[in-house]
């Protein structure tokens, strides 16, 4: 046995020991305990990956978004549809679009949930700025500020995944 297994070893059986000596109680792990509470605590946790879920799915179609439409912006205009950009809205979520000569926005709306996400890409002097948020209500009064397009009060921008953070190489 290498000596990194055996200190492994003995430092497992010694805490087994120290949780003997001082009578620990061990709780079974959650899923196993059975009462309001911990049906409670499950329904919370679940609500919460669904939730975490859904924003990761809506953030990498809004991405797509932003960058297809600043692409399709250089090429002669903004497109209404996410078809012709190549992106699909989540299936649990209804999309709206709007579009108009200098601006054209993606409304994803969650079928669960009250929060929703958006992404706006807008023409400021010739060029295309866009930015993708996450918040509650109707989203309005986008913001150019220090050339960048900002979201509107209440709405957080969201944070596109990094292509090293999705275990891909650069």
């Amino acid at each position: 046995m290498s000596i990194a297994l055996r200190v492994s070893v003995l430092s497992l059986l010694s805490l087994l020991g120290l949780a003997g000596l001082a009578q620990w109680r061990f709780a079974p792990p959650l899923a196993m305990r059975t009462g309001a509470q911990t049906d409670r605590v499950l329904a919370d946790l679940a609500s919460q990956e669904a939730q975490q879920d859904g924003q990761a799915r809506a953030t990498e179609v809004l991405g797509r978004f932003v960058g297809g439409e600043i692409t399709r912006y250089f090429w002669g205009g903004f497109s209404g549809y996410l078809d012709v950009l190549g992106i699909e809205a989540p299936e649990d979520m209804e999309a709206r679009i709007q579009e108009s000569a200098d601006m054209v926005q993606l409304l994803l709306i969650p079928r669960a949930g009250e929060e929703r996400y958006v992404a706006r890409v807008q023409a400021e002097e010739g060029v295309p700025r866009g930015v993708a948020c996450r918040g509650r209500g109707t989203p309005e009064g986008f913001r150019v500020q220090r050339d960048q397009l900002r979201c509107p009060a209440g709405w957080l921008p969201l944070e596109r995944a990094s292509r090293s953070s999705r275990g891909e190489r650069s």
